[in-house]
């Protein structure tokens, strides 16, 4: 909130309260669990050195895809970026969202760089961006759905609180692509939300080229983090079908609402002991494997990401006595 706004700062103040309140709580939770179940981490002995070097390989690749997707994004709105920066812009992105609470912790950064070194208007980018979320909730949410009539059909399993969870998703971006409806200007969070996913959808829609081939990376990043999953379960002993690791990762969109503490961790956690039923996998084994995982992903984030933070810290440096247009 602007301070301009002295009536609704105290409000938000008591959300980000609540918000630090509640996550506090939720790791408290995690940690007692993972205190009273301690014996599963005897899990961690079967873990071969191939195993963490599959996974490790997996996550490089999926921050790699995710880099491309930014890349193509930022030349289609005609900033020459070069691939490089774009790939370690990426993994600072993941770095400070993994160490700040809240959603979009690298943004503030991404977006002085690329001001400064390509006078690059990153407000530009995050509008069309939000066009995107459309694309990625119809297509991530239609397979976790098929998945979970896998489950019925297998063994009569439901979720009815996580089939909600993707309609109230899928159904709204189906309503956007199918008749980009016109939203009035108010100031509640939520209009301005809807108002900048359907105009980011306008920006978009005619380049289907473009639809299709972000459409192809949201798709693979998916099923390359089940696979990667799956590989996750078996070294800890655990067999888990594809069908299973895709659904799991799959809740990822409904999870990245639930983000209040830093890397969403406890949330996640939890949203997966409350699916376990659904995947016929233990609970104890879903967080074991949750947190391994959120382990190797922090060591392969931070090891590139802090380096590249530093690196790129001393570029911006460097470039605040630069022409405004540097590029």
């Amino acid at each position: 909130m602007s301070p301009n706004n002295p009536v609704s700062q105290p409000v938000s103040k008591r959300v980000k309260l609540l918000t630090t309140i509640f996550g506090i709580v939720v790791i408290g939770l995690l940690a007692l669990y993972l205190y009273r179940n301690r014996e599963v981490f005897s899990s961690f002995q079967r873990i071969a050195t191939w195993q963490i070097i599959v996974i490790l390989l997996t996550e490089t690749i999926g921050i790699t895809l995710g880099s491309l997707m930014n890349y193509s994004l930022t030349r289609r709105l005609g900033c020459r970026v070069t691939f490089l920066d774009s790939l370690m812009l990426q993994y600072i992105n993941n770095f400070l969202n993994k160490v700040l609470p809240t959603i979009g912790g690298g943004a503030a950064f991404r977006s002085v760089y690329l001001k400064k070194k390509y006078d690059f208007p990153y407000s530009q980018f995050v509008s069309t961006l939000s066009g995107f979320y459309v694309i990625s909730f119809v297509a991530i949410s239609l397979i976790g759905l098929l998945c979970m009539l896998y489950f019925y059909l297998q063994y009569r399993a439901v979720n009815w609180v996580i089939i909600i969870a993707f309609l109230a998703l899928l159904l709204p971006s189906l309503v956007i692509i199918l008749f980009s409806p016109s939203i009035p200007d108010k100031k509640q969070r939520l209009f301005r939300i809807l108002k900048s996913v359907v105009e980011g959808w306008n920006q978009i829609k005619a380049d289907t080229r473009f639809i299709l081939f972000y459409t192809f990376i949201v798709i693979a990043q998916l099923l390359l983090s089940a696979w990667q999953m799956q590989v996750a379960f078996q070294a800890l002993g655990v067999e888990a079908g594809f069908v299973q690791t895709t659904f799991i990762c799959s809740l990822g969109i409904p999870l990245a609402f639930l983000n209040f503490t830093p890397d969403g961790i406890g949330i996640r956690e939890g949203v997966y002991m409350f699916s376990s039923s659904l995947v016929n996998i233990p609970e104890a084994m879903m967080v074991l494997t949750s947190l391994l995982l959120r382990g190797l992903a922090i060591f392969s984030t931070v090891s590139i990401g802090v380096i590249a933070y530093l690196v790129y810290l001393k570029k911006l440096k460097d470039l605040q006595g630069a022409p405004e247009h540097p590029a």
